[in-house]
């Protein structure tokens, strides 16, 4: 981070100080972590639902805070005379990176989209090489963009935040402290219905990251999405297309599966390989290239990056465990990136048979009953052999794979996922291929890791079965 002085952050958060303050010191870091408090650095303390920040001000002291910031209705007795008091400290955070971020005539990359967001981060910081800073893991709300953007210092030649939603409003305010200069919105599907209402209130919701962006700016936008072609219609940025049909400005075409990932031609000519599952990983790549290309990358360049790319962890991760295959792609869920998985588990060569382990998909409002049968419907046409569904909504997927095609024996369904650990529906075999997928609350990852430890005690040598199981109802 470019160092701050303390007179800075009074004016850029309108606060006033708590006691008297010799000069006029440098700040050198900002952190809303008092675990973690790098010497001369501004503590920011939140308020959660579960904790309040504010009560560990001192021992951010003892690790080497400079100041803190202080909401201006904390008890007087609690606050300290190195103190920044504010009206919100999440609002003056934010202030504060705004204002930070206004310091660097440098490219700013915000992302948005229901799906996608931080693999296409990932594919960004490759394609776009040294010198930025990138949101860590999902830093993508209120906390984490501001965050980010204050790691920003001289030597940042571009930056990346990842900017997400659940409610109208939040995707404004922060494309308001980020000012991106380009936006990339992966696509608008159902996510967030519960508190966004309707697809045109998520439409709505993600459109506000690409109207922020100056004239100058340039939006990349999914050609194959219809949402997002509504939105862009409206833009007034350059607009930069990417897709699977040449009618996007930057397109590949034949996608195909190969052994380690995914394959595809950028304009028919130029092939490309990624180590990552998922045909929908095509149209994430093509957003990084065509953000790589507005910004002057050479193509070869930008090939060699992405063959680098590896997936984050749990999103669609693919581990060989003795001779079962485990696919983990359980860090979240909506029914457009459901759809891609369970898609991927079917279109792969599997010797042995396809196990379905899906768990409920959140934050669906009044859709959640009909999405969850339009999935147990998917699992049922795929030639998916086996759902194991977890969690009260997921019954419904569990009735409707049943009613179109699955076999009772065939489906299992649990209410927790506590439930399914201590009552596991069905024992590894080896040339299994398993997919594990379910909103982040749900926990998945705990049966996934469950189950790899009993694929591992699997004879790695052991025959797979000469026939999958008999999908047809008597």
């Amino acid at each position: 981070m470019e160092p701050i002085r303390y007179s800075d952050v009074l004016r850029a958060t309108g606060g006033e100080p708590a006691g008297p303050v010799q000069g006029d010191p440098l700040i050198e870091a900002v952190t809303t972590d008092s675990r973690h408090v790098p010497a001369n650095s501004l503590f920011v303390p939140i308020r959660g639902l579960n904790f309040d920040g504010h009560a560990f001000m001192q021992e951010a002291f003892t690790r080497g805070a400079s100041f803190t910031l202080v909401s201006a209705d904390t008890a007087a007795s609690r606050v300290p005379s190195k103190g920044i008091i504010v009206k919100d400290t999440v609002k003056a955070l934010g202030d504060l990176a705004r204002w930070h971020r206004s310091r660097f005539d440098v490219p700013v990359i915000g992302i948005t989209g229901s799906c996608g967001k931080t693999t296409v981060k990932e594919m960004c910081r490759l394609v776009l090489g040294d010198d930025l800073v990138a949101s860590q893991a999902s830093y993508n709300n209120e906390i984490g963009v501001p965050l980010t953007l204050l790691e920003m210092d001289s030597s940042t030649r571009a930056a990346i935040v990842e900017i997400g939603t659940n409610a109208p409003g939040e995707i404004a305010y922060l494309a308001n402290i980020a000012r991106p200069t380009i936006g990339i919105l992966t696509n608008v599907e159902e996510a967030h219905l519960a508190g966004l209402g309707t697809m045109h209130g998520v439409m709505r919701e993600k459109a506000a990251l690409l109207e922020a962006l100056p004239a100058g700016g340039a939006a990349i936008v999914n050609a194959d999405n219809y949402y997002c072609r509504e939105i862009m219609d409206e833009l007034d940025c350059h607009v930069v297309t990417f897709g699977l049909w040449e009618d996007a400005d930057v397109f590949g075409l034949e996608s195909r599966h190969t052994e380690d990932g995914i394959a595809f031609d950028l304009y028919g000519r130029m092939a490309f390989e990624l180590r990552t599952l998922g045909k929908h990983n095509v149209s994430n790549a093509l957003a990084a290239i065509a953000a790589g290309l507005w910004l002057g990358r050479d193509p070869n360049e930008i090939k060699q990056a992405l063959a680098r790319f590896r997936p984050a962890a749990m999103r669609m991760t693919k581990e060989r465990v003795g001779p079962v295959t485990l696919i983990n792609d359980a860090y979240n869920a909506n029914p457009r990136s459901m759809d891609a998985a369970i898609c991927e588990l079917a279109l792969r060569r599997c010797p042995g048979r396809r196990v379905a382990v899906l768990g409920e998909m959140l934050e669906l409002g009044e859709q959640t009953e009909r999405y969850h049968r339009s999935l147990g419907r998917k699992v049922a046409g795929e030639g998916i052999d086996l759902l194991w569904a977890i969690g009260p909504n997921a019954e419904a997927m569990a009735q409707e794979a049943l009613c179109f095609g699955l076999r009772a024996e065939h489906v299992r369904w649990h209410e927790t996922i506590d439930d399914a650990m201590l009552d596991p529906a069905f024992d590894p075999m080896p040339g299994d291929a398993w997919l594990f997928k379910a909103s982040r609350s749900m926990r998945l990852e705990n049966l996934a890791a469950q189950i790899r430890e009993r694929a591992g005690s699997l004879d790695p040598n052991a025959r797979t079965p000469a026939q999958r199981v008999d999908r047809r109802r008597p």
